[in-house]
């Protein structure tokens, strides 16, 4: 079990399926649950009752958990049941901006990861590649404005980004 926290747009879901699929999980067997909506005990014990099957089509199943921290105090305890018997073919990955409203039995189960906010460099880079894989040329200064309102946050910056490119 993975713990990905860090603050919101950092990049914690995307990083949670690039693993998915380096660890070689397709198709069917990734799943991905918005703890926002689904919170309760009821999806976690079908979760536990679905990570007893073999995978489908990959080497294994996996269980992103987005926004865990929502999921109800029964629902987080009913988790730590498959995360302390978690079958040999099964990954969960937790996401959460608010590690600290897990339970300390969850956290003390899960391999902890935090995502950081990008640095400028890091930024620019990001934006710049995005910008060539498109084709694209934009002034620095646009660049520099679109770093600025993005405060580090990747998904902010991308979302500019692609505003800027649908402009020109």
């Amino acid at each position: 079990t993975y713990l990905l926290q860090g603050p919101t747009g950092c990049g914690k879901t995307t990083i949670a399926r690039i693993m998915a699929k380096m660890l070689g999980c397709v198709g069917n067997d990734y799943r991905e649950v918005d703890s926002a909506d689904f919170r309760g005990i009821d999806t976690i014990r079908e979760i536990r009752k679905q990570a007893q099957f073999k995978p489908l089509e990959g080497k294994c199943r996996i269980w992103v958990i987005d926004e865990c921290h929502k999921l109800t105090s029964d629902a987080q305890n009913a988790l730590l049941k498959i995360l302390e018997d978690t079958p040999e073919h099964v990954f969960f990955i937790l996401c959460t901006t608010e590690p600290e409203k897990l339970i300390k039995t969850v956290r003390g189960r899960c391999s902890i990861f935090t995502v950081n906010l990008l640095s400028d460099k890091e930024m620019f880079r990001l934006l710049r590649r995005i910008t060539t894989q498109e084709g694209e040329t934009l002034e620095k200064e646009i660049y520099d404005q679109i770093i600025q309102d993005s405060l580090g946050h990747p998904r902010n910056a991308i979302q500019t980004l692609e505003q800027v490119l649908n402009v020109e």
